[in-house]
């Protein structure tokens, strides 16, 4: 049932603060106002920490993305072109041991100093050295053996390895690979793990951006459009027409619903179908990626998944998860958890890569096929649970040794609305399934591997199948208690077969060619991931991104696909600089 929205309180996140006061006025048609996205608290956390590399402060991907920093290139995920940026061009030496880059002439950081080779070569070994708590520390360690800077404007990238996606999926993709360069000048002698980027008496956080941070308080996150900004000093775009960015926090649903009806937001947090097409009767100003529903929304490169601790027993054992698989209905899961909007898959290849790789003839697809996961049977279910050792207990529930299989039904907050229906599907097929509560523990016990299961995103091909095979390697597994280094890897999944495989994929270009190594590698991976399912996939993501253009037009969507439209993602600093006024 669509929601009634009605205004209320959810407005006061933007009136009323002492806040405004501190900075220019500057009236509401000049600025656009943003949310972070996805599920937030009311307030702001820290506020003056503004490390764009602790996985513990998350502004980096709330708003730095698009304000402070910016990219060496960009990429658009709609059609995979690429956008230079930062740099001009790059190119991999013939054995992929190396790539070299070519910087763009003029382009300065925001406290007027050049942005040069020197800056990338001391990120990518900083990254390199840095201790685990730093984002993508492990997989610069992985790759990067070390940077030669040419002149100011080239420098070259020395691999431990054949590498022949990294530029694309560390320094180019616009998806969250947030990786942004660091002004060696403000960098250099700082503990990454320590520093906190932050003083506005000095300037900091020091960009390469064209906007500024202004103001930081639990309530609101003011940027302020840099007129210096040095695309527009040299010619290479003009300055963005925004005059300030103002982020701020919304943590309901029904909040970001009111305040899109009052046209006091312009885009941000995604909203449930229900919510948007309620507001959207209210307001024609509000669009999503696609004019019309039940899937209004782009795909986000992620589906929702039933991960196993491999870890942990009996979740180790590939009968019991064969048995829940087909105890699941994801069309059902689909139709009541998200209203239609979402669409059923049995893997994490996203919308992306589809056509390029999941066409009528592909060898990838006559797996998929093989498995047919998506075929809830009860006899089945039967079947394999009784291959696990389980049999029916008085009561109707799955039982071994007299004690019955509790499944413990755990999801974050913003995949929450799968929650009930799978709960309820899994008792139907005889599971003692129960709702485990909803709260901010999730994070710390995927990481860890202190869950049994849990419903979590799986983020990975958005242009090949490695980008989603991969994290079922190895090297992705820790013991009990130790961090995994990748929360889309939690699996914990070791098959030494199968390592071999990522491995040799690893270091070759991707190829759509049957007969390619390539192809034969990723046709054995997932017949083997199939085949032990680690995981369960369950629905692709589709959100229902939503822009108002009471302010603000220029938004992509499917009619003008110039970059995927999500918030967190690196890219949508094209957005940015694609808005135009509407004249309101």
């Amino acid at each position: 049932m669509k929601r009634a929205l009605l205004l209320g309180s959810a407005l006061a996140l933007l009136m009323g603060t002492t806040a405004f006061a501190q900075v220019a006025d500057v009236p509401r048609n000049e600025t656009l106002v943003l949310t972070p996205w996805g599920d937030q608290p009311a307030q702001f956390a820290n506020v003056e920490n503004w490390n764009p590399y602790l996985t513990s402060v998350t502004h980096q991907r709330d708003a730095m993305q698009f304000t402070v920093n910016e990219m060496l290139f960009y990429t658009n995920l709609n059609d995979g072109t690429l956008v230079p940026w930062q740099a001009e061009s790059f190119e991999y030496a013939p054995d992929f041991m190396s790539a070299t880059i070519k910087l763009r002439d003029g382009v300065e950081w925001s406290d007027g100093q050049k942005f040069t080779a020197d800056d990338v070569k001391f990120t990518l070994e900083a990254l390199r050295d840095a201790a685990p708590e730093i984002g993508g520390s492990a997989s610069f360690k992985e790759w990067v053996k070390d940077v030669e800077v040419t002149d100011p404007l080239n420098l070259k990238i020395n691999f431990n390895k054949a590498a022949p996606r990294f530029i694309r999926d560390f320094l180019a993709l616009g998806h969250e690979n947030h990786y942004p360069t660091l002004p060696k000048h403000i960098w250099e002698g700082q503990d990454l793990a320590t520093f906190t980027n932050f003083d506005l008496a000095k300037g900091w956080p020091v960009g390469t951006g064209a906007y500024k941070l202004v103001l930081t308080t639990n309530q609101q996150e003011i940027f302020d459009r840099r007129d210096d900004w040095w695309g527009a000093k040299i010619g290479f775009q003009d300055l963005p027409a925004p005059k300030r960015i103002t982020l701020v926090p919304v943590s309901s649903d029904d909040a970001m619903g009111q305040l899109h009806i009052a046209n006091q937001i312009d885009g941000g947090r995604q909203l449930l179908i229900g919510t948007f097409e309620a507001a959207r009767a209210q307001n024609d100003k509000l669009a999503s990626w696609n004019p019309e529903g039940p899937n209004w929304g782009a795909p986000d490169g992620c589906d929702y998944s039933l991960v196993f601790n491999q870890k942990k027993e009996p979740w180790n054992d590939v009968n019991l998860r064969y048995a829940i698989n087909y105890a699941i209905d994801r069309a059902e899961l689909n139709d009541i958890g998200y209203e239609g909007g979402q669409k059923p898959v049995t893997f994490a290849f996203s919308n992306y890569m589809a056509g390029t790789w999941l066409g009528e003839g592909s060898p990838l697809k006559a797996v998929l096929d093989k498995y047919n996961l998506d075929n809830p049977d009860p006899a089945k279910v039967e079947e394999f649970m009784g291959k696990a050792g389980y049999a029916k207990d008085a009561n109707g529930v799955w039982a071994k040794d007299g004690t019955p299989l509790t499944v413990n039904v755990r999801t974050p907050a913003f995949i929450q609305p799968i929650l009930a229906p799978l709960t309820q599907q899994l008792k139907n097929a005889g599971f003692d399934a129960v709702q485990a509560p909803v709260d901010d523990t999730w994070l710390p016990d995927i990481q860890s591997g202190n869950f049994d299961t849990m419903v979590f995103v799986h983020c990975g091909s958005l242009s090949e199948p490695l980008e989603t095979l991969q994290h079922y390697h190895s090297k992705f597994s820790r013991p009990l208690g130790e961090t995994a280094p990748n929360l889309v890897a939690a699996s914990r999944y070791e098959n030494a077969d199968y390592d071999k495989l990522i491995d040799a994929m690893d270091a070759v270009p991707a190829s759509t060619d049957p007969n390619s190594d390539y192809m034969k590698n990723a046709v054995a991976a997932l017949d083997i991931a199939l085949r032990d399912i680690p995981q369960i996939d369950l629905l692709e993501e589709y959100h229902v991104v939503t822009f108002n253009n009471t302010y603000w037009t220029g938004w992509p969507s499917a009619a003008d696909p110039y970059v995927a439209p999500y918030t967190p993602w690196e890219a949508f600093n094209l957005v940015i600089h694609n808005l135009k006024p509407s004249g309101q």
